[in-house]
């Protein structure tokens, strides 16, 4: 009998190692260790989320007796005791060493969070380690050779180097060579129609200025034709793709803009919008970004990878042979205030959508803007940046150029409703073409300086 008993033991164990095995193996995550009573799927995501573990059977029973909502459950599981204090280690990490160890290091997270050991005792630890020493030094690097300390607001490009192999004067060439690459955000939703000229959503404010190619229709292949040679001729070696990821013709639009690549040097990659509130299906849109786009000569590749951009969303995901970046919008990116992120960080993996001037590098990236003005949308809080004749584009290029990032990009080429377009239109003509050309060329030199 009791053989049996131990068999069946066994048995179940497997089953349930095969069940639960995937899931912190996918996440990056500890071993859920035995515990027999199967968690649900929202009090899993919100365990790795903050807690950097799996839900045990005690934890299940206490909050997952029913299915929770997200909502609910988060700030139940944020003001426990266990949850800040991984909170605290998390931001060691990201203000010592500029890593986020919840990306894949739970297991070190979890050393920590069960150690006796006070928030000072783990700081001086870290602090002293030797991946610090090589943090210590790549920073020191970027001082003497870019002017700026990379650490908290530029914690990819300083990892990049960090998890290197290469010497501190190796770096230091590779730096003094680095030139920004210039890319675009590019918008393909534009039609006329009885209401006016705009997308599914919205229509352009009456008083926007005309486009020098008319209320176009953004499908038309001679509009994609025009515009593409234009941002070839204004200096951008990259196109940011809009692809609104529920939308079919988004992605047939967004199709015939990379078909109209073959054959120039300009490069693009895809940014999935609309995925704001969803947590199941963003990795399934990436696969599908990842299989229909990302084989094209002309995509854009990033550090060696493909570059697949989401915008505004949670990105607690990886995909193997592509880099992600979360591209977003916030009044404050600074690290521990940054107003998008739940914990005021900024994580590696995030981009800036534009940022009011002085604008910051983040992770590799400034951004670029002409003007901005959203009170006619009717948001809640409206913000209304003035273009002065161009002299806020003159500003913020030569801000970027001072930074010396790996990325500047501008938005944007045509979004009009937030009036944010270069493309030429009745108001200034070709001037931030021109102008555009002229800035792009120092960045690809290497230098600075005004242009008329």
């Amino acid at each position: 009998m009791s053989r049996r008993v131990a068999a069946v033991a066994v048995v179940a164990l497997a089953v349930l190692g095969w069940f639960m095995g995937p899931l912190w193996q996918e996440r990056g995550d500890v071993a859920p260790g035995t515990g027999k009573v199967r968690a649900n799927d929202v009090l899993i995501e919100v365990f790795n989320e903050e807690l950097c573990r799996l839900p045990q059977d005690e934890d299940t029973l206490k909050w997952g007796a029913l299915p929770p909502k997200k909502a609910e459950l988060l700030p139940a599981i944020k003001a426990t005791e266990e949850a800040q204090r991984a909170l605290q280690i998390r931001r060691q990490y990201l203000a010592l060493v500029g890593r986020d160890p919840f990306d894949g290091d739970c297991a070190a997270v979890r050393r920590w969070v069960e150690s006796q050991l006070s928030l000072e005792a783990i700081h001086q630890r870290l602090a002293g380690s030797a991946e610090a020493r090589r943090v210590s030094e790549v920073r020191q690097t970027f001082v003497e050779m870019l002017g700026r300390d990379p650490i908290g607001w530029d914690n990819a490009s300083l990892r990049h180097w960090v998890d290197s192999e290469l010497t501190a004067s190796a770096i230091r060439a590779q730096l003094a060579a680095q030139r920004p690459l210039v890319g675009v955000h590019y918008f393909t939703w534009y039609r006329r129609d009885s209401k006016g000229w705009g997308n599914d959503a919205t229509r352009v404010h009456a008083a926007a200025p005309r486009p020098a190619l008319g209320w176009y229709q953004s499908t038309d292949l001679a509009v994609i034709d025009t515009q593409l040679d234009q941002m070839s001729t204004a200096g951008f070696d990259f196109v940011i793709v809009n692809v609104v990821a529920r939308s079919p013709a988004s992605w047939a639009a967004a199709h015939q803009v990379f078909d109209r690549l073959k054959g120039r040097a300009l490069k693009a990659a895809v940014m999935l919008d609309g995925l704001y509130d969803e947590t199941e299906g963003r990795a399934q849109w990436v696969e599908k970004a990842q299989t229909e786009f990302t084989p094209h000569e002309n995509y854009f590749s990033y550090q060696g990878k493909p570059l697949i951009l989401l915008f505004s969303t949670l990105l607690n995901l990886k995909r193997a042979g592509a880099v992600l970046r979360n591209v977003y919008f916030s009044p404050a990116y600074d690290p521990g205030g940054n107003l998008f992120n739940r914990d005021h960080l900024l994580y590696p993996y995030d981009w800036p959508f534009w940022a009011a001037s002085p604008q910051p590098v983040i992770n590799g990236v400034v951004p670029v803007i002409p003007g901005y003005a959203d009170k006619h949308l009717g948001r809640p809080n409206p913000m209304e940046h003035l273009r002065r004749d161009g002299q806020l584009y003159h500003d913020q290029w030569q801000r970027a150029l001072s930074l010396h990032p790996e990325l500047i990009i501008v938005y944007s080429w045509n979004e009009h409703f937030e009036q944010t377009a270069i493309e030429p239109v009745d108001a200034w003509g070709d001037r931030y073409l021109r102008w555009t050309a002229c800035y792009a060329n120092h960045a690809h030199a290497g230098t600075s300086g005004r242009c008329s």
